[in-house]
């Protein structure tokens, strides 16, 4: 499973300080990583593996991922994290991702030459 920030990172990200909410958190870290992902395409090999997984220290923390990518992965946590139950703020619409994430990622998306 994917993970491109870590627990830790996510958590210091919604400034949460106890461990009510980990499991969640662990679903949306994988669910916005996987979205990242899937935006970027072929923009992830770079920093991922043949597997497509991101390449771990000994710790398991994910090392060489882009900050432009931990922080789109970290906004869109915090979008999926702050309307578990929708989107009142209309800040997806139907088949996008947030402004702000998207253009965090538009360098790496693949096509994009770099």
């Amino acid at each position: 499973m994917v993970m491109l920030v870590t627990l830790a990172a996510a958590k210091d990200h919604l400034r949460i300080d106890n461990s009510d909410d980990d499991n969640d958190l662990t679903l949306k870290i994988h669910a916005a990583s996987g979205a990242v992902l899937n935006y970027i395409r072929n923009g992830a090999d770079e920093f991922t593996d043949s597997s497509g997984e991101p390449i771990l220290d000994s710790n398991g923390v994910p090392v060489g991922i882009p900050f432009e990518i931990q922080a789109a992965t970290l906004l869109l946590l915090g979008y999926l994290f702050k309307d578990r139950d929708g989107d009142p703020d209309k800040a997806f619409t139907h088949n996008y991702l947030p402004m702000g994430v998207i253009s965090l990622l538009t360098f790496w998306r693949d096509p994009t030459l770099r």
